[in-house]
């Protein structure tokens, strides 16, 4: 299984970071740039023998990684990465909290919509329940967003399925244009969100080589060539006593 997700080269230059994570964890690849052929290249280069092996990959909601992907590997079930589904959600319900702030000139408070409910304290659990009851369009969103981390909880795929449907449904009758398109979305990746309850794959090992390489940029104090940037960072992530037996790659 492969986990597809992007990282920051140098302020908005994104490049694109390709990992195993089944059977084995492992950083495969740093793309050079972000866009959609470069990463089709990639996965089309791939030994046939490989790409037949590659049952799902997990990418967060860009429309274009996910027809690339079906084109290079129509065979791999695609999975919607959890957290960045979640954080989607974030940003909407945060954007319809500030277009109610805009039209109504009310503050509305942001963390009672975007903290888990479960985890609100007394008093944004009390704010919360005055959005419900004033602003009930924000409070539709706040609503869809809270059901997506219910698909999360599911038990099961099925028991998710009835929730998802039902947010879809929801969403689509909405009047409020930025929640209808929401649904559309949430239809078209329908079939990717649930596949997380077959395969249980998401991209927080990718996250985690995210980090390390923002540390290594760090240490390193930038980077202004991509080819080298691309080859230190590879360089990091081979083990220590597979390095050792092989010094002539450290000179």
């Amino acid at each position: 299984m492969l986990s597809i997700d992007e990282h920051s080269y140098r302020g908005r230059d994104m490049m694109v970071t390709v990992t195993c994570v089944w059977p084995k964890r492992r950083l495969l690849a740093i793309l050079p740039d972000d866009r959609m052929k470069t990463l089709e290249r990639f996965l089309r280069q791939l030994p046939e023998t490989v790409r037949q092996r590659i049952q799902a990959v997990c990418i967060d909601l860009k429309d274009a990684w996910r027809h690339a992907v079906k084109r290079a590997l129509p065979g791999a079930v695609i999975v919607a990465d959890p957290f960045h589904v979640i954080q989607d959600a974030n940003r909407r319900v945060d954007e319809a909290r500030l277009v109610e702030q805009q039209v109504t000139g009310v503050r509305l408070r942001r963390w009672p919509l975007l903290k888990n409910e479960n985890d609100l304290t007394e008093r944004q659990a009390a704010q919360l329940a005055a959005i419900r009851k004033h602003h009930k369009n924000v409070a539709h969103f706040h609503w869809v967003k809270e059901q997506l981390r219910d698909v999360y909880r599911a038990s099961n795929r099925d028991e998710a399925a009835a929730i998802l449907d039902r947010v879809i449904f929801e969403a689509q009758s909405a009047s409020d244009a930025a929640l209808l398109q929401w649904g559309r979305t949430l239809r078209r990746w329908r079939e990717a969100i649930l596949a997380y309850h077959t395969w249980r794959v998401s991209n927080g090992y990718t996250e985690g080589v995210h980090t390390k390489i923002k540390l290594l940029k760090r240490i390193s104090y930038g980077f202004r060539n991509r080819e080298i940037y691309v080859r230190k960072m590879l360089l990091a992530f081979i083990p220590l006593a597979w390095l050792t037996s092989h010094p002539q790659l450290l000179t």
